[in-house]
């Protein structure tokens, strides 16, 4: 399962047998509320239903979308490596020997992980991309996801036809479907939900992110370019003037704290507004090229100019771009053993005694004919974890609604575990884990429209010149 910011989940189902499943999982599942989107997910939800009993509510087949709204397309392969080249110009490995490889090993090799993790996040990208989500203004989200796919949700994929020159979606006739189809009942209450379904938030920008106007210093030196709501803070205040409507030039009335050193400065250069990979013009989301949960840990110094970092991708290629940069993060997670999601990085944690002891008492309660034997053995529990003799009904009671998580003292963040480690070698060293993350989406993403001056080193030889390679690190 992926989310549309490139988080992936992987659950092994074999791997728990014998075991209840998460219930936050189940609750996911059925949740009809939650669009479950992809290639053959009804089929998913049948054999989920077969194999393990899951209901599986709220599935869409993406190429039910891409014939509706892409009708260039629709006589040719719907499979998800053609759908993927064609509309995110994203090439999709899907050889035979990936393909066939052993999905029942007890091991996954990362090749396999990264398959199965593409594919789900290939199709949240084709999803957004297909609706179009971004070239409205919906209300709600779900508003608009439900009723773009209306009369697609829970519907098994057939095939397609054409009738009078015009798409016919051909849905399956359903049997006895493990899937219950959503009512027109069913489907208003969804449609009033004011939430985003799980997977589907980008967060779109509806205005421009840059407005390219100029500040200049007191004699007329050009400072910065910004934005226009900025600009205009400087002449509400009777801090500066207004020099020029045309482009938008303030001349402040005081001198500034800094100056740029050449006439090149990044901070000088008019930005397009355009995706820097493809160069799209629409529906294009800020990507923070170093993420923030390395950022966040930066010492002052290196969280100063943080605009440089900071880049317009559109929807599809912001998908492919989260994909990588897992990629680099688990890298970076082996490197300098900060796991992600394992029981170090996990900030609460199931104390299994606790819960056990809880299972315990709910048994006593609710069990009228346990063995003695049975009973003794759950007694003894209860009353070596409360330390008495005697265990009434209130310590039952008590026990039953025992809160079973607890705070996992060992827990450090994986970003601020890789930042610790690199700040060990001071500010040029960690200048390293900046420049590692820029040089790492040119390497991934080969972008055609960067911001002239962009660079993987950017503003580093000006701050080693103030405060020295070897400035003990603080971090934030």
């Amino acid at each position: 399962m992926a989310s549309h910011s490139g988080l992936c989940v992987l659950v092994r189902l074999p791997r728990l047998a014998g075991c209840s499943l998460p219930k936050t999982l189940v609750a996911l599942l059925e949740d009809c509320r939650v669009l479950k989107v992809g290639l053959g997910c009804w089929d998913d939800a049948s054999k989920l239903m077969n194999d393990y009993g899951l209901s599986v509510k709220g599935v869409v087949d993406i190429r039910y979308l891409a014939i509706r709204h892409r009708r260039d397309i629709f006589q040719n392969s719907l499979s998800l490596k053609y759908l993927s080249e064609t509309i995110l110009s994203y090439p999709l490995d899907k050889s035979f020997q990936l393909r066939c490889s052993n999905w029942d090993a007890d091991e996954f090799t990362q090749d396999q992980v990264f398959y199965a993790a593409r594919d789900a996040q290939v199709s949240i990208a084709l999803f957004l991309q297909l609706l179009g989500f971004f070239s409205s203004d919906p209300p709600t989200a779900w508003e608009f996801f439900l009723g773009k796919c209306q009369g697609l949700i829970d519907v098994p994929f057939k095939g397609k036809g054409v009738v009078n020159g015009d798409v016919n979606i051909i849905p399956k006739q359903k049997k006895e479907s493990p899937i219950e189809q959503s009512s027109p009942n069913s489907q208003g209450d969804s449609h009033r939900h004011k939430k985003k379904p799980l997977g589907v938030g980008y967060s779109v920008r509806k205005s421009p992110l840059y407005d390219n106007c100029f500040l200049h210093a007191p004699d007329g030196q050009p400072l910065c370019t910004c934005d226009r709501k900025k600009a205009q803070w400087y002449l509400d205040k009777g801090i500066g003037d207004l020099i020029s409507n045309d482009p938008f030039v303030v001349r402040l009335r005081f001198e500034p704290s800094g100056r740029p050193e050449s006439s090149v400065d990044y901070y000088l250069t008019v930005k397009e507004n355009l995706c820097v990979v493809c160069g799209k013009r629409e529906s294009y989301i800020r990507k923070n090229i170093v993420p923030h949960e390395y950022r966040r840990h930066f010492p002052v110094q290196l969280k100063d100019h943080n605009s440089h970092d900071v880049l317009l991708l559109c929807t599809s290629c912001h998908a492919v771009s989260n994909y990588y940069d897992n990629y680099l993060k688990q890298q970076l997670a082996m490197e300098f053993s900060a796991p992600i999601g394992c029981e170090e990085g996990v900030r609460i944690l199931e104390d299994p005694v606790r819960r056990q002891v809880r299972s315990a008492a709910r048994a006593l309660l609710n069990a009228s004919k346990l063995p003695e034997s049975r009973r003794e053995e759950l007694l003894s529990e209860m009353r070596t974890f409360y330390s008495t003799d005697e265990v009434t009904e209130e310590t039952l009671n008590t026990a039953a609604n025992l809160e079973t998580r607890i705070f996992n003292e060992t827990y450090t963040p994986h970003g601020l575990k890789v930042v610790q480690c690199f700040a060990k070698g001071g500010l040029k060293s960690l200048m390293e884990l900046e420049k590692r993350w820029r040089q790492h989406f040119l390497d991934k993403m080969a972008p055609k429209f960067l911001p002239q001056q962009w660079s993987v080193d950017h503003n580093h030889r000006k701050l080693i010149r103030k405060y020295g390679e070897d400035l003990p690190i603080q971090l934030g």
